[in-house]
């Protein structure tokens, strides 16, 4: 009968972990417990010989090891310190190499890390977020649906009224006014908002009360702009007045001061005054669910869902289309407060204001690319070093080191690199990437993390992963080496180390596809900034007018100058205020802007006719029925000839006398689209606009801004240049420019110390055969070809495989950005090129020369 026997993975473990003393015992214990139940249960045996394994696996039971080895390991410890410190003092030259490497790629990385994690965490200062909604309509296009922020005005009371899980509506309507205060009056933007905004959203409030806006004669302003109307008096109790678009006059009290918005707001108020205050102005005859307003905010009660909603909401939808049939709605959707900036390039006229998630994707590989590539060089530029310290691996083993303990001097040593990197890098993203980046930025971005977790987490996932990344790869390449092989000198270090040809084809393969993305972004940005806006900006200046009157009064000034050669009233302005409609063509609707503009508007503007005429001709005809349509409405109209074409717009029937080349009409992100004009009398114009010649623009606006105090000595004066009205946007582009200029250049310079690395490691390695190539005739020529040939398949390799991907990269970026981007030529692949030889010519250069000047007499000296 076979002898049965109990679990051996027990039984070793018994073994491993019990002290010798207590082994014996412990074992003839359990051993007789299992041979006497494997009689009546062999199963039941096993079991239970488990058990008392594990039973047995206390504190007094487990093996010890002697003090005297406590007191080596930490010895070794230190000394891996020691040594650590040592060598990275001693090779000084290559630890600054490393860890200004390093440092630059991780203070880029924090300073973007920063800005992806605002950017992801906006408006999570507010504590009942998950509760708050943005509602938004999807509405009918053409042949598309947009979303659109604006919702009905009425869809609020009805809400609360109709639904016990709605908690609180808000409803925001933006309005300009020209705010006084004794002799202080500035034009600013107004929020008339319903009185439950500041216990919705958690603005934070210095002083006054929160429920401030419950009383309709109080105003809430922030703190900015309380120090600008009172300077350092206390704002409290003061009365202002604000004159609105109307001419209707409103007092108010400041009832409340807020105070710094969070730097993680992505919308903000500078000036609040309660709903019912604008009801009172009486913009319209009369308010029904055809005006929308601009931004609703629901917040649910807790534990309440927003799929209630649903089929009110159905109703709401077919309430407004009933009341307003030019833009219908498909449906409204409740948009996260959480989400709402993260998909506010989504939304059309959003009232959150954050960045399209392309430059988020893109700076965030970016990002890590770069922290790869650092990585990558010191990996290559550690190798090289190690070549110095062969004779010391080969002792360390000698006198009885293991390859585990070399490994684990190579780690620390690469640890101690990186901590003084991460603390470096981590200084330059405080001083100097992230306040360069919000140089180039609308937003400020503070050094600060989402949360304490999220900060712990990113330095030590970060340290742990550069320095595993960067040094595990040396440390066990290295320590493989056998010392007999090495005091013999038959090691041949890296002569044919592939894996760090790899790196460096990965390093030129970014290089070179950072390159060729900020090429091809330069040339498209330039290609933008010099774009034909379809009419000259240049000596242009418009000023908004606060009443009709105000026109006749400009109008004389301008007659008085005779720097002024044009002048026109308008009552929208190109690139200050124009209206998203849509006109009829027989069975056809076409989205267009729509501008009202006076008599020789067109010409002051320098619009270019295509052909027809502008209006003038016959000014009592032009304003009753003709109208001036743009080269993008003709072709959308399908016309082959545009004169004398019927056009239906707000319900008037007009006939095309001219038509203009296409111009820019808006922001440069947004698609360009079809616009009309049409003849508008004095007392609608909003604006006045006047052309001088190029150079005069400061001279001609000083002078009607001291006209200005004559004509309306209680309003401001806000005059814009036209060459101005995109400021914002070449800024912006501007600063991507550098920020990826940057990024470029630094991948250059990390892969090609990366290739200096290299290099020098190959003719440490190969210094002998040099000599004896020497001896035997080669010249200087001879030995940079031998020595550099290897490396040049690998950088072309990197070229041919890093330039499509980069131009492919980028390329799909600038698509997802601008409607209207530049092909890419060939000219930033052939920069691209220049550059890459250049700089690799110039590294290949100055290492190469190491082994041309050598003395063949020193090398070979010992052969």
């Amino acid at each position: 009968m076979k002898q049965l026997s109990p679990p051996k993975w027990a039984d070793k473990f018994l073994r491993w972990y019990c002290s010798p003393d207590l082994l014996e015992e412990i074992e003839g214990d359990i051993y007789e417990i299992f041979e006497r139940e494997a009689a009546a249960d062999a199963q039941k045996a096993r079991r239970r010989f488990i058990w008392n394994v594990l039973r047995f696996f206390r504190w007094a039971n487990i093996k010890r090891t002697n003090s005297n080895y406590k007191t080596n390991q930490m010895g070794l410890i230190k000394n891996y310190f020691t040594v650590g410190f040592r060598n990275l003092s001693k090779n000084w030259g290559i630890s600054l190499i490393n860890i200004l490497g390093l440092s630059v790629a991780i203070g880029m990385g924090i300073a973007i890390f920063i800005f992806v994690d605002m950017q992801t965490h906006m408006d999570d200062f507010h504590s009942n977020r998950r509760n708050i909604y943005q509602l938004i309509n999807h509405v009918k296009t053409e042949n598309s649906t947009a979303m659109w922020a604006d919702a009905p005005l009425l869809i609020g009371p009805d809400l609360v009224d109709k639904h016990a899980g709605v908690d609180n509506v808000v409803r925001i309507e933006f309005q300009y006014g020209n705010m006084r205060f004794g002799d202080n009056v500035f034009s600013e933007l107004v929020s008339f908002v319903d009185p439950a905004l500041l216990k919705v959203f958690d603005f934070p409030i210095k002083y006054g009360d929160i429920n401030a806006l419950e009383n309709k004669s109080y105003v809430v302003i922030d703190k900015n702009t309380a120090e600008k109307y009172f300077g350092r008096e206390d704002a409290m109790g003061k009365d202002v007045s604000i004159k609105y678009s109307n001419g209707m006059i409103q007092n108010y009290t400041v009832g409340a001061v807020m105070d710094k918005t969070p730097d993680k707001a992505s919308f903000s108020f500078e000036i609040m005054v309660p709903m019912d205050n604008f009801f009172d102005l009486q913009l319209e005859d009369h308010y029904d669910w055809a005006y929308s307003t601009d931004a609703i905010f629901i917040e649910m009660k807790e534990g309440r869902q927003p799929q209630e909603l649903e089929e009110t909401f159905r109703g709401f939808v077919a309430l407004q289309n009933q009341t307003s049939s030019k833009w219908p709605i498909e449906k409204f959707e409740m948009v996260p407060l959480e989400q709402l900036a993260l998909r506010s390039f989504e939304i059309d006229g959003s009232i959150s204001g954050s960045g399209h998630p392309a430059g988020r994707i893109g700076l965030s590989v970016v990002a890590a690319m770069l922290v790869l590539l650092a990585c990558f060089n010191y990996m290559n530029i550690s190798v090289t070093a190690a070549t110095r310290r062969l004779k010391e691996i080969a002792m360390r083993k000698v006198i009885g080191g293991n390859r585990r303990q070399i490994i684990y001097q190579f780690i620390l040593e690469n640890m101690i690199l990186c901590t003084f990197a991460l603390g470096l890098g981590t200084v330059m993203s405080y001083y100097f990437f992230l306040p360069g980046l919000n140089t180039m930025i609308p937003i400020t971005i503070p050094f600060e993390f989402s949360s304490l977790p999220m900060l712990i987490a990113f330095f030590g996932g970060l340290l742990l992963f550069i320095g595993m990344v960067s040094g595990a790869y040396p440390a066990f390449y290295v320590s493989k080496f056998q010392p007999t092989s090495i005091f013999r000198g038959n090691e041949k270090l890296g002569s044919k180390n592939v894996f760090s040809k790899i790196l460096l084809g990965f390093q030129f393969f970014f290089a070179i596809s950072t390159i060729i993305a900020c090429f091809v972004f330069t040339d498209n940005a330039i290609y933008q900034s010099e774009k034909d806006w379809g009419y000259n900006p240049k000596g242009i200046i418009s000023m908004p007018l606060v009443e009709a009157s105000d026109f006749q009064a400009l109008r004389d000034a301008a007659n008085r100058n005779t720097a002024v050669l044009s002048y026109a009233g308008s009552n929208y302005h190109v690139a200050r205020a124009n209206k998203l409609t849509k006109a009829d063509v027989l069975d056809k609707e076409v989205k267009t802007y729509a501008f009202h503009v006076g008599e020789n508007y067109m010409e002051t503007m320098g619009f270019r006719l295509k052909e027809g005429r502008f209006f003038g001709d016959s000014k009592a005809a032009d304003q009753s029925g003709s109208i001036i349509v743009t080269e993008m409405f003709v072709e959308k109209a399908g016309w082959d000839d545009a004169i004398g074409q019927p056009v239906t717009y707000d319900s008037t029937r007009y006939t095309v006398v001219g038509v203009v080349e296409n111009f820019m009409c808006n922001a440069f992100y947004d698609e360009m689209l079809p616009t009309v004009f049409t003849a508008a009398p004095e007392e609608d114009f909003n604006y006045f606009v006047v052309k001088t010649a190029a150079g005069n623009e400061k001279e001609l606006d000083e002078y009607f801004a001291s006209a200005w105090t004559g004509i309306a000595p209680n309003d401001p004066y806000n005059s814009k240049y036209q060459v101005d009205v995109f400021d914002y946007f070449f800024k912006e582009n501007q600063g991507n420019i550098v920020v990826i200029s940057f990024i470029s250049g630094l991948a250059i310079v990390l892969a090609c110390l990366g290739l200096f690395g290299l290099l020098g490691f190959s003719i440490q390695s190969r210094k002998k055969e040099f000599g004896i190539r020497k001896v035997l005739g080669a010249d200087a020529t001879q030995i940079i070809r031998i020595a550099s040939k290897q490396y040049f398949w690998t950088i072309l390799i990197a070229f041919l495989l890093g330039a499509p991907a980069g131009a492919f990269l980028i390329t799909q970026m600038i698509n997802a950005i601008y409607p209207d981007p530049k092909q890419t030529t060939a000219l930033p692949f052939i920069l691209a090129m220049g550059i890459v030889l250049v700089t690799t010519a110039v590294t290949v250069a100055s290492q190469v020369a190491k082994a041309t000047s050598v003395n063949p007499v020193d090398t070979l000296r010992s052969e």
